[in-house]
């Protein structure tokens, strides 16, 4: 998986075992953060297996996968998943697959410190940090949430919610008293923090999944999903504000404020249309309203490569993908969605020498599709072919 985001004044991409933090005006790497091979060598902790009372312990050679991996007897490729600032740009925090683990980096102009490293129990899908700095949420494909304290760096981490589907975004009110996740299940749930066995409410009517989450106000957050749909709530009661119809099914989506005040751009990523990109203006009219006022579809090239990631800054969107199965990077101008001018010869280059990229395949999207099956019509044809069989049988 190939991550990549802007926090402003880095652009930063994670792919690999390696995080780049890059000037996004002209490009040039200014820090970075490798991963060893074997995570272990760092810090990783691994639990032995316990057999079951009166069992035998199993050897090296009976052990499932799973245990194989906990146990370090079998080599597994280290590889970034999420990577996430912290708000005050203090800590920075990352998932990795492979050797499942959650990394916790205090981060310096020049480098960044590891302060801890703990494992996940399973792959991650989403990261966030609250908004004191003072813990991040880590959600799993299995659909869990857990906590990890970023002040005892060390502490275990604590299982908040859980979804009974992969949970794709996560947020956290800035007074820290609702989590919000949202799910494979076309769901957006609303949890009490710190009482998290208490629902506060569901954001409901996505008929496919939920891929995007972003908070606008205090009471309002935006969603995007596979539905063809980007959708305004007020979440504190569950109430819709907003439905704008997509060309496409959106898979990602970032949201930047804008001036003045209650007006920001919206860009999704879509999945499998001419134009890969769409951004949107968003404004706030009154308390309750909003309303989309333009739209701007960026072509990115869709079609001759496959995109699986954006970052959007001020006047450009940097875009991540695929081509011949290798990693490359392309910029385009967010105002016309031409490619952009002005870059320095050899950039591209650079960066992917400095990942080391090998073959390099996006995430198949077409998964989180949920599968229909209509066996009704079937059986309504057996039925009515049993019903004419037997009045053939009378008649005879």
């Amino acid at each position: 998986m190939a991550t990549i985001f802007f926090a402003e004044p880095e652009l930063v991409i994670g792919h690999g075992r390696k995080v780049l933090f890059l000037n996004p005006g002209d490009l040039q790497i200014f820090k970075e953060i490798e991963l060893p091979p074997d995570l272990t060598t760092c810090g990783l902790k691994t639990v032995e297996p316990v057999p079951a009372p009166g069992h035998p312990a199993s050897s090296s050679k009976q052990q499932p996968a799973a245990l194989k991996e906990a146990t370090g007897s079998v080599k597994v490729e280290v590889s970034i998943q999420n990577v996430t600032y912290s708000p005050d740009r203090q800590l920075l925090a990352l998932t990795t697959a492979g050797q499942k683990a959650v990394l916790l980096y205090k981060s310096r102009p020049e480098n960044a410190q590891l302060l801890s490293i703990r494992p996940l129990a399973r792959a991650s899908s989403a990261l966030r940090f609250c908004s004191d700095g003072s813990s991040v949420l880590v959600t799993d494909k299995t659909g869990d949430c857990y906590q990890y304290d970023c002040v005892e760096v060390d502490a275990s981490p604590r299982l908040l919610l859980g979804h009974l589907s992969i949970v794709y975004d996560v947020l956290w009110s800035e007074d820290q008293q609702y989590i919000i996740t949202c799910d494979r299940d076309d769901k957006i749930r609303v949890t009490n923090y710190p009482a998290t066995f208490d629902i506060h409410s569901y954001c409901l009517g996505h008929k496919e999944f939920v891929s995007g989450l972003a908070m606008l106000t205090e009471q309002h957050i935006i969603s995007a999903s596979g539905d063809k749909t980007l959708r305004v709530w007020n979440y504190t009661c569950g109430k819709e504000l907003l439905l704008h119809e997509l060309p496409a099914p959106a898979v990602r989506m970032l949201v930047r404020q804008l001036e003045p005040e209650k007006t920001y751009e919206v860009a999704v990523l879509f999945y499998d249309y001419v134009d890969a990109i769409g951004v949107y203006r968003l404004e706030q009219t009154t308390t309750e309203s909003w309303s989309i006022t333009s739209t701007q579809l960026v072509r990115a090239e869709a079609g001759t490569w496959n995109i699986c990631n954006f970052a959007l800054t001020d006047d450009r969107i940097y875009v991540t993908g695929a081509e011949n199965e290798r990693l490359t990077l392309r910029v385009y101008d967010s105002r016309n969605g031409e490619r952009a001018s002005g870059l320095p010869e050899g950039w591209l280059k650079m960066v992917l020498d400095n990942l080391d990229v090998a073959a390099f395949m996006p995430e198949d999207l077409s998964v989180w599709f949920k599968k229909r099956f209509d066996n009704v019509s079937e059986y309504l044809e057996r039925k009515k072919r049993r019903i004419e069989e037997q009045k053939q049988q009378k008649c005879g």
